[in-house]
């Protein structure tokens, strides 16, 4: 699984405002992510995810990423890290822009902040001595937007937690600044470790077409000819020919079982192998790319080529083939033909809605929303007024998803809650939390173990597809596709 923390810096000479006041909580959500570099706290390498082929989308080349300025990124990541350490709460508050997105994740809880807000909870912590250390940093992109990859870890009194983070930096008179940061996973000390994963492959959408995806560690040197793109899927995407890929041999033209949201199964012929590259850019380079005059020195509109190399060096790519499906089946995921397979399938909203909401709703972590709903947000009644229940069926049993999503956060409240029971007889047992909120697409077991998958996408506006498992420990994620979100929400 990919973990990173993503710093973009916009480096075009030309102030940025910060964030654009575009809210993103109805929307799906968005991926991030790229292979975790090694390092210990050093800027390494300004253009990872760089394509070996001669070409870029339509007709021109793909030419390389420009110069990264890595010495003012990695000034402004270590004068974070020297606020943070030494109680200084006025040099920490320079260092963010005027507007402002905060996404916090603490184990299963997550919040979204203005910069009002982001400050007044950052103050809080600030009242206490910490510890916060970057490891793994590594800066790739370009002149007109870099990132940055690091893992955080935090300690302070007898709390400790480990995981990616991203950082939007933007570039005023002064220098760079904070425009949106997010822990995008929170590895709270003592946690379960994380199992294998099982025999199943996601499958994502790319150019509204269904893609197997075969590695998460794809290298760009496997990739020929051009790059095409960008593709707008939940995120922009570039995609690169792969024969060179040493799966080419085994994979092409190989049949799977892909499996969709009813439970329903299908046969699928794999395509040729292709590299799959991007994320979702920060609005300000998509000003540029569009000639805005407050982002663009000259006003000229980039072409589509020079969009699908931009977004092609966003992130480090994935090995993912193009299926044709038959069969009628819009897959959620695949597997070998002959692997066994108990599924779930979506069956609509049960006649027992109403009892698996009582139960819902007297869950600790609901509980638990409703006290910060009420006591810090002035709420009235419930937080989750309307929960979506769906009930997924089985020739092995029963489950119902509950599942609630209010507020926006942006310094207002947010309260994101999903559940599975299993159906035992009757009884409706509630299956360990996964840690966020977790949008379920179909439940299946593919390995024989007894423990349910769940096959979706947590709400972190970078994944597009994710694979989790149910143990006595908890919640496992299996495998991921995600991609880095640079925009703002709040």
């Amino acid at each position: 699984m990919r973990t990173t923390i993503t710093l973009i810096a916009l480096a075009s000479g030309l102030a940025v405002a910060g964030c654009k006041g575009k809210d993103k909580d109805k929307d799906t959500p968005a991926g991030g992510g790229a292979a975790t570099a090694s390092g210990a706290g050093t800027a390494t390498g300004s253009s990872a995810g760089t394509a070996s082929g001669p070409g870029a989308g339509g007709d021109a080349p793909l030419a390389p990423a420009a110069a990264v300025d890595e010495a003012g990124a990695r000034a402004l990541v270590e004068a974070w890290l020297a606020a943070q350490n030494g109680g200084d709460f006025a040099a920490y508050e320079a260092l963010y822009a005027d507007k402002l997105e905060g996404i916090k994740r603490v184990g299963a809880r997550t919040w979204r902040f203005d910069r009002a807000g982001w400050l007044a909870d950052r103050e809080r912590m600030f009242k206490n001595p910490m510890t916060v250390t970057a490891r793994d940093l590594v800066i790739r992109g370009g002149g007109v937007a870099a990132t940055v990859e690091l893992i955080q870890a935090f300690k302070q009194g007898k709390f400790a937690d480990e995981g990616p983070k991203r950082l939007v930096l933007v570039k005023g008179k002064d220098g760079f600044q904070i425009a949106r940061e997010e822990m995008l996973r929170s590895d709270v000390a003592g946690a379960a470790p994380a199992v294998a994963a099982g025999s199943a492959y996601l499958v994502v959408t790319i150019d509204q077409k269904p893609h197997v995806v075969i590695s998460a560690d794809a290298n760009p040197a496997w990739g020929t000819g051009r790059v095409r793109g960008p593709f707008e899927d939940v995120h922009k995407l570039a995609t690169m020919d792969a024969p060179k890929a040493p799966a080419a041999a085994t994979w092409g033209s190989r049949v799977l079982a892909v499996h969709d949201a009813a439970g329903k199964t299908c046969d699928a012929t794999v395509g040729a192998l292709k590299l799959a590259a991007g994320g979702t850019p920060h609005f300000g380079e998509v000003q540029m790319w569009d000639g805005d005059e407050a982002m663009s020195e000259d006003g000229r509109v980039w072409t589509p080529a020079e969009r699908a190399g931009a977004v092609w060096h966003m992130s480090s790519p994935y090995l993912v083939a193009e299926l044709t499906v038959n069969g009628g089946c819009v897959p959620v995921m695949a597997t070998d033909p002959a692997t066994p397979v108990a599924a779930y399938g979506q069956a609509g909203a049960p006649t027992d809605a109403a009892t698996a909401i009582d139960a819902f709703r007297k869950l600790p972590a609901y509980r638990d929303l409703q006290r910060d709903f009420t006591s810090n947000y002035d709420g009235k009644g419930e937080w989750a007024p309307s929960p979506q229940v769906t009930a997924f069926i089985g020739t092995a049993g029963r489950y119902l998803v509950v599942s609630a999503a209010e507020g926006s956060g942006c310094g207002d409240f947010l309260g994101q809650l999903a559940v599975v029971f299993e159906d035992r007889g009757g009884a409706l047992v509630p299956l360990p939390l996964p840690d966020g909120f977790l949008r379920v697409a179909l439940l299946a077991d593919t390995d024989g173990d007894g423990a349910v998958e769940a096959f979706g996408t947590l709400e972190d506006y970078r994944q597009v597809a994710g694979q989790f498992e149910v143990g006595a420990a908890g919640w496992t994620q299996l495998a991921e596709v995600s991609f880095p979100n640079n925009d703002c929400g709040c």
